[in-house]
């Protein structure tokens, strides 16, 4: 176990890495209202400008995010729905952003007044910018959310109709930590030789979910823990938002006692760690995997079973690309129906620091569970 600052990078056993976004919730309201349905037009170039719809929505393009001067319009969607895809639109908060798929170099800053009462209870931990694209699919973004004034602040990179939607793939980060993982028997690869494995026959565990396929939160193949610390220095309405999840392990050589001793494989888990901390609502961004072996591509390397725990010989950070030794994961399998699922813990300790000089520890915890 090794341990991350939260300035830095909080990386957990299989250094999944967390990183605290930089924008900051805004502490002002934005400026005088218009009449409804009017629409308002700027002409943007690469010195970067400010085009507002007063008084709930606001963009700020900074200077070098377009190369030549483009008109943008903006005006709100009074009774066409906003595409849903990506969850539900808070109403009174879509917006017609023009021109459709315009890429900027560099992100641009919107705010979004929501209306008191749009939200529901704990929505606002779950609430995302998101942005039509120009082939039908939409697009989130990180948000952050300030309750006392009800602005939600995030930055863009691309162009469209834009509105404040409730994502609808969150998982609920739980309080306290998980009971150890059993370990178990693995299941034994086909063998063509009696009851002895052959090796390299393999056997294969795989997970994959993400917001655009098949969503993280209704597959379950993801949980998450947070222990008294994390939740008191970070918020204690925490959320994983819009995760995806790929992972593939092959146990690709056993011995004869049916014991795995080589592994190939991956691991990588990204999404949006959201906590409300007093009227703030703060954004964290989880982008982190690994590989086994040495190298951006998996190679087999050794393993070692004992009790509930796997030691992997060799483990490459795919962020970073440093090496570790002997990395050591607890473990579980049980039966599902008629095959197997393995549950993988990855961990962290993360270090906050104190005004007196001092530190405090605190621990994440998540369970990755992949199917035979």
């Amino acid at each position: 176990m090794r341990k991350y600052c939260l300035s830095e990078r909080l990386p957990f056993a299989l250094t999944l890495s967390l990183l605290l976004a930089g924008c900051q919730p805004t502490d002002q309201d934005l400026p005088f209202a218009l009449a409804p349905g009017e629409s308002v037009n700027a002409q943007i170039g690469p010195s970067g400008g400010t085009v507002t719809l007063p008084p709930s929505f606001s963009l700020d393009v900074p200077q070098g995010a377009l190369t030549s001067a483009v008109g943008v319009a903006v005006s709100q969607l009074l009774s066409e729905a906003f595409p849903s895809s990506a969850g539900l639109a808070v109403p009174g908060t879509a917006y017609d952003l023009q021109p459709v798929g315009t890429a900027l170099g560099a992100p641009a800053r919107v705010e979004i007044k929501v209306a008191p009462g749009a939200l529901g209870e704990g929505d606002a931990v779950v609430m995302s910018v998101g942005v039509l694209q120009s082939d039908g699919s939409v697009r989130t973004y990180n948000g952050t959310f300030d309750a006392t004034n009800g602005v939600l602040t995030e930055e863009i990179d691309v162009l469209g109709p834009v509105a404040a939607v409730i994502t609808a793939d969150a998982i609920a980060v739980t309080a306290g930590l998980p009971d150890a993982l059993p370990g178990g028997s693995f299941p034994l690869p086909p063998s063509p030789v009696g009851p002895a494995p052959a090796p390299g026959d393999g056997v294969l565990f795989e997970a994959n979910c993400s917001p655009d396929a098949r969503q993280c939160f209704s597959s379950g193949l993801i949980r998450i823990w947070a222990d008294e610390v994390v939740r008191r220095r970070i918020g204690n309405e925490l959320f994983l938002v819009s995760p995806s999840v790929e992972a593939s392990l092959d146990f690709v050589s056993y011995d004869a006692n049916g014991i795995p001793t080589e592994l190939v494989g991956s691991i990588s888990v990204d999404g949006d760690l959201r906590a409300r901390f007093n009227s703030s609502v703060n954004s964290y961004t989880l982008d982190e995997g690994v590989t086994t072996g040495v190298g951006t591509e998996p190679a087999p390397t050794g393993l070692q079973v004992s009790g509930n725990i796997m030691v992997i010989s060799e483990t490459t950070n795919s962020s970073t690309g440093s090496i570790d030794f002997n990395e050591e994961l607890e473990f579980g399998i049980t039966g599902i129906g008629t095959s197997e699922m393995l549950v993988v813990r990855l961990e962290a300790e993360v270090e906050f620091g104190n005004a007196d000089g001092s530190e405090e520890i605190g621990l994440i915890i998540a369970h990755v569970r992949l199917r035979r």
